[in-house]
C-alpha cells in the first residue's frame, strides 16, 4: 500500500481533480481524507495495488496537476478496519 500526501489549493475543484487521477487508472483508494488548512487543503490517499515505481510516477504526475502544490508518496500500512 502507498500513502499519497497532496497539498492543493483550497478550491472546490481540487479534490475531484485529485480523485480523478486514481479513477482514470481504475484504482479505488482504501482511504481518502481531506483537511482544510489556513492556506490550502491536505489530501491523504492510501491505495493498494501499485508497485513503488508506479506510485512514484503517479505522485510526480499529481504534482504537475492544476491546483496541486505538492505531492509525496510513502509506503503505508493497511488502514485499520472498525468492526461493524
Amino acid at each position: 500500500m502507498h500513502r499519497f500526501a497532496i497539498d492543493a489549493m483550497a478550491d472546490p475543484q481540487s479534490l475531484p481533480r485529485v480523485a480523478d487521477f486514481f479513477a482514470q487508472r481504475a484504482l479505488v483508494p482504501a482511504t481518502m481524507t481531506m483537511h482544510l488548512l489556513s492556506a490550502h487543503m491536505r489530501i491523504e490517499i492510501i491505495v493498494a495495488g501499485l508497485d513503488a515505481a508506479q506510485a512514484a510516477v503517479l505522485a510526480a504526475r499529481l504534482a504537475e496537476a492544476v491546483a496541486v502544490l505538492r505531492s509525496d508518496v510513502t509506503a503505508a500500512d493497511p488502514p485499520l478496519r472498525l468492526a461493524g
